[in-house]
């Protein structure tokens, strides 16, 4: 009896499988070395003794005769060409590790993976449950590696089973077989992978729970299984060093003939066919289309000079090399296959000549060399700081360089970073004519996470394999250093991120790196909160309100407004592209704007200091957007630019927005929507890490008017917006990219009191503090304080300077003649408060 459309005997992996059941790889592979070995070693034992003979040497007693050897030999043969049948027999049975996805057998179409997967659970039987099958995971190498990449520990991955076991999760064998079985609604099913299968096996129900209580959503499952198949299949291939890919790398002895006497340029250059070879364990994740734009433009008869341009990090050298390695490998267009790229030590060249025509000289014989030769592409590292040495002890680079630029018996390749590139060489028009210009760009997300995975064995191997990395732990880097990390380029400031996360776990003597090392560590280095909401943090989110209401006294919309923002920002529901929160603050002078954006600051940040201060007057003029993002013909960085590279985690206050110049509007509209622009330098400014707040006195009449009216809020807001987008004022676009647009009313006599009564209460602390003296706050001095620090123009926010004008200065006086001394509490009198 079979399972319906599901036939194991028939896979094609069967025989290569009961095989390694019986004599398993890695026995095989030491019986056939000591049986090569011993057949080799009598055979040449009967040779001697045969020679020796030949030359009437008589041999010892005690040696016995060639013939003796020579049996020995063919005993030790026999069993090695036994074995060697048998090697033949895997080898050609698993070449090929696919499925036939045509076969209306399910069990045909399982590809060598996903066959090894059920030979070692229910193998040939077509009877019983899943539970072998889920077993044969752990059992087998695949499954064991998904499992570790996946975080789940032998003790769990056993718990889970018995879980299962006790609940009767696992469900019948033939019913979880016909799954994959051919039928009318999926003919085309295709082949059937290790990834498919456990995807199906932990995808059941009976799994949920458990994988819910890992966060390891099926998406995720799926996804390392796909790179733990595509990591077996890569090492499998490298196994088999007869494949003619692999006999493709070999390179030929001819190669190393086939350029002349070039003394001067060995000296001062290197071969970098080596340390690209060196380059074998990584695949050039990304980068093909780069190097084919490479191999196109040295394919031109003549001037097929090339400068690479990007960020430093962003992978312009491990391009090079990957274009190095393949014409090592013979990969590669014939035109180019006998090519030999040097990299120029261009300090080296510069210091070796005491004088200009020193430097010329020995400049242009190096070239001449290169020219001679024939077959050099001369690789040119940091090209502009390159050129711009040369200049400087008096040697003109085109001048040098123009006539091997055009020839076609020599390759310029250079490199440069985008920052010296615009600064020195893009304004060099003469210069760059001669050189195509290939742009080296970060990786998107999906190609970032593939670089990190190529990443992943060497740096495990780098640590002694101490900690494993998981794979939901290299997603969480990826996209940490994406979004949370602005200094360097990618990918290398996520395979630094990789390193730095590998250390911290080491130093927890921790076996795994988990994904809540990660965030863990972010949140160290960048103060940003991620990760996992613990009850303490819990609590202060829940209560952001009441946290925010101790210091804005009297703006219930603003607080609720803001605190909601931040509570989606930190549960992750917000879009990652754009800032943590954004928001525009419409209202009068001195009533909590400024002081709303303080209180953020701190209770995001953990310090109201993590705050950057615009005073959007200052940007009136076109002048004023090149202020903020820098100057390229005056060689000038932006301050905004500035303050992201030093403080790319902090509060942004935008004061009085509606002031600046609409090309600073547009500029942040970019910012408010994508969460970046761009500088002088045409770099990308990443403000994904920010709370920006634009504050505005736009409207603050309206709002007077109709707060003195009782118009509700909503038709304050309604006619508020109306009035600001009639008077051209801010943009519908520019209005729509805020998260909340918070409007502040004109403060009340009673909330007077209370911001009277706050900034005494602060006053009293700061005496208690620094003078051990402590000011009792009485009613009358609380009304004297809001009645003599409000302004009708400019609200509250004259209070503060009223308390250091009459309160301070009164406290000043009565310190000095002597009437308040330490540790005593004091109280102005009547006449005292009359007088301020």
């Amino acid at each position: 009896m079979t399972m319906s459309g599901f036939d194991f005997s028939k896979n094609k992996f069967a025989g290569a499988l009961a095989l390694n059941a019986i004599l398993p790889t890695l026995r095989r592979a030491q019986f056939l070395t000591l049986s090569g070995a011993g057949a080799i070693f009598f055979a040449a034992l009967a040779a001697i003794c045969l020679i020796l003979v030949s030359l009437k040497i008589n041999l010892p007693t005690l040696v016995p005769d060639y013939t003796f050897f020579l049996g020995l030999s063919l005993i030790f043969l026999a069993p090695f060409l036994f074995l060697t049948a048998l090697e033949g027999f895997a080898n050609s049975q698993t070449n090929q590790k696919n499925g036939d996805p045509a076969s209306p057998n399910a069990a045909s179409r399982l590809n060598l993976y996903a066959s090894e997967l059920w030979f070692n659970g229910p193998g040939f039987s077509q009877n019983g449950d899943t539970e072998s099958l889920y077993s044969s995971v752990a059992v087998t190498k695949i499954g064991n590696a998904a499992l570790t990449r996946l975080g789940i520990t032998a003790q769990d991955y056993t718990e889970f089973l018995q879980t299962l076991r006790k609940q009767s999760g696992f469900m019948p064998l033939d019913d979880f077989a016909a799954a994959f079985a051919t039928s009318e609604k999926n003919k085309n099913a295709g082949e059937i992978t290790f990834t498919d299968t456990l995807a199906a096996l932990l995808g059941g129900s009976g799994a949920k729970k458990f994988l819910d209580a890992k966060n390891l959503p099926p998406d995720t499952i799926r996804r390392a299984a796909e790179w733990l198949e595509c990591e077996f299949m890569k090492q499998d291939r490298k196994r088999r060093w007869w494949l003619r890919e692999n006999l493709a790398r070999i390179p030929g002895f001819g190669k190393d003939w086939a350029y002349g006497s070039t003394p001067i340029l060995q000296k001062l250059s290197y071969d970098l066919t080596d340390e690209a070879l060196r380059l074998e364990g990584v695949e050039l994740i990304g980068r093909q289309r780069e190097i084919e734009l490479i191999e196109s433009a040295l394919l031109k008869q003549s001037g097929a000079n090339i400068i690479i341009v990007g960020e430093p990090g962003a992978g312009k050298y491990t391009t090079l090399l990957g274009l190095v390695r393949l014409i090592a490998w013979g990969q590669i267009f014939p035109q180019l296959e006998h090519k030999r790229v040097f990299k120029l030590q261009g300090s080296a060249l510069i210091a070796s000549g005491k004088t200009k025509g020193e430097v010329e000289e020995l400049f242009i014989r190096l070239m001449n060399e290169a020219v001679g030769a024939g077959n050099i592409i001369l690789a040119i590292d940091e090209f502009p700081e390159f050129t711009d040495s040369l200049s400087k002890t008096g040697v003109n680079a085109l001048e040098i360089l123009a006539p091997y630029l055009s020839s076609s018996n020599v390759h310029i390749l250079a490199l440069a970073d985008s920052l010296s590139f615009r600064r020195i060489l893009e304004q060099n028009a003469g210069l760059m004519k001669y050189f195509s210009r290939i742009d080296i760009t970060e990786p998107d997300d999906k190609r970032l996470l593939e670089i990190l995975q190529e990443h992943t064995p060497t740096i495990e191997y780098a640590y002694g394999g101490r900690a494993i990395f998981t794979y939901p732990a290299l997603a969480k880097i990826a996209e940490g250093a994406t979004e949370h990390l602005v200094q360097g380029a990618l990918p290398k400031r996520a395979i630094d991120l990789m390193e730095e996360v590998m250390k911290e776990t080491i130093s927890r003597g921790l076996a795994y790196v988990a994904p809540e090392i990660v965030l863990e560590f972010i949140t160290q280095k960048t103060k940003i909160p991620l990760g996992k909401i613990m009850p303490e943090e819990q609590e202060k989110l829940l209560q952001l309100e009441e946290f925010l209401a101790r210091r804005v006294i009297g703006q219930n919309e603003a607080v609720l407004a803001v605190a909601d923002a931040i509570r989606r920002a930190r549960s992750g529901i917000k879009n990652p592209k754009r800032p943590i929160g954004t928001f525009l603050f419409l209202g009068p002078t001195g009533v909590g704007k400024t002081e709303t954006a303080k209180t953020l600051a701190e209770a995001y940040f953990g310090n109201e200091e993590a705050m950057t201060r615009f005073d959007m007057t200052e940007y009136q003029t076109e002048e004023g957007f090149e202020k903020l993002v820098g100057s390229f013909e005056k060689n000038e960085p932006g301050l905004l630019t500035s303050r992201m590279h030093s403080s790319p985690y902090t509060l942004v206050l935008l004061d009085e927005f509606e002031k600046s110049n609409p090309k600073v509007k547009n500029l942040f509209l970019q910012v408010l929507d994508e969460g970046f622009f761009t500088d002088h330098l045409g770099r990308k400014i990443n403000m994904r890490n920010t709370i920006i707040i634009a504050t505005s006195n736009a409207g603050a009449k309206l709002i007077w008017e109709m707060v003195q009216k009782g118009a509700d809020p909503a038709s304050l807001r309604n006619d508020l917006f109306s009035y600001i987008q009639n008077e051209g004022i801010y943009s519908p676009e520019l209005l729509n990219r805020f998260d909340a647009v918070v409007v502040f009313h004109p403060l009340k006599p009673e909330i007077l009191i209370q911001i009277a009564r706050l900034s005494l209460q602060k006053l009293t602390a700061r005496l208690e503090k620094s003078k051990n003296i402590k000011l009792e706050v009485t009613e009358p001095l609380v009304e004297a304080v809001a009645r003599g620090g409000y302004d009708p123009v400019f609200g509250a926010r004259p209070m503060q300077r009223f308390i250091q004008d009459k309160v301070e200065k009164l406290i000043a006086e009565k310190i000095i003649k002597g009437e308040i001394r330490s540790g005593s509490e004091f109280s102005f009198s009547p006449e005292e408060i009359s007088s301020l």
